[in-house]
């Protein structure tokens, strides 16, 4: 662990003075202690080590990390003892032991707020205990546990990706670490879908793509068993720019017609306020609308030839 503090270290001196890369001070062991045995917890150790020798509160994804007084809220401070109930990572359609945690997440800290009714919280107490999991205080959508395995990978994550220059750090949550060699070996062997997903989605902002990342997803896309990542891996497709958009008409065979509908969209060029649409990817769109039987696919395709140049 020792290692892993100093790169991070090393990292947020290495940030460039844009980033205003400010933690808050140190805490002390009687401080993390005395949280402790207020709640009746122990933070996962990577959080402590982060806490006592790195920083508290302040730079990090999104609004930055909040302090002390502000993880404990949702659901009650007195909940922290009991387990948080999904199991991340869950085999291949496997049960995820999920129960209800919509609004009320027990056995978690909040440690970023993403903006409106989004946040980042830690487990400290169930199956996730040391992973960050990605909830929505009204339901939106389901709590869902972040790639890394523990806070400090997943915070060097972070500086990795800033200091890489990643295209867009809105989908960090989605994401992982690797290089693209490694993030097609997950993509393409990892038996987990969550893991396949996190890889799929991470191919959108890499900032030196090879030229062979388009055809390599495009494989991916015919072989992917599961929507959600079929869903990530034609997102990545079209932020790959043109010789990605060329492939997206594969999509519009997929069994699943939430698919054919975003490779539809995803086809559109955005400029200057107005839709753009390559002559072949009309042509294709206007062969397949022949075809097409499903009601909300066919609309979605009418509206794109109707309103992309």
């Amino acid at each position: 662990m020792d290692a892993t503090i100093n790169r991070i270290r090393t990292k947020l001196s290495e940030l460039p003075d844009t980033e205003k890369a400010v933690l808050g001070p140190v805490l002390t062991e009687a401080q993390v202690s005395a949280f402790e045995d207020s709640h009746g917890v122990r933070l996962p150790e990577e959080f402590r080590q982060f806490l006592t020798r790195i920083g508290h509160g302040g730079y990090g994804p999104t609004y930055g990390l909040l302090p002390m007084e502000r993880w404990v809220g949702r659901g009650g401070a007195q909940r922290l003892t009991e387990p948080f109930p999904i199991v991340p990572d869950p085999e291949p359609d496997g049960p995820d032991g999920r129960g209800d945690v919509t609004g009320s997440f027990p056995g978690t800290l909040t440690v970023v707020h993403r903006g409106c009714s989004d946040f980042t919280a830690l487990v400290v107490t169930g199956p996730g205990r040391g992973r960050l999991v990605e909830c929505n205080a009204e339901g939106f959508f389901a709590p869902y546990f972040h790639a890394d395995f523990d806070f400090l990978s997943w915070y060097e994550r972070w500086l990795d990706f800033v200091l890489a220059g990643h295209r867009n750090l809105h989908r960090f949550a989605d994401q992982m670490a690797g290089s693209e060699a490694e993030l097609v070996a997950t993509l393409l062997e990892d038996r987990r879908a969550t893991r396949r997903r996190a890889a799929a989605h991470t191919f959108a902002t890499l900032p030196d793509p090879s030229a062979d990342l388009p055809d390599t997803l495009l494989r991916a896309l015919r072989e992917e068993p599961h929507s959600q990542v079929r869903e990530a891996i034609l997102r990545s497709l079209a932020a790959q720019g043109e010789p990605g958009r060329d492939l997206l008409g594969a999509a519009l065979a997929d069994p699943v017609p939430e698919i054919r509908s975003l490779a539809a969209v995803l086809m559109i060029i955005t400029g200057q306020g107005k839709w753009h649409l390559a002559p072949g990817h009309r042509e294709a769109l206007g062969r397949h609308l022949v075809d097409e039987t499903d009601d909300a696919v066919r609309d979605s395709i009418e509206r794109v030839l109707a309103h992309a140049a």
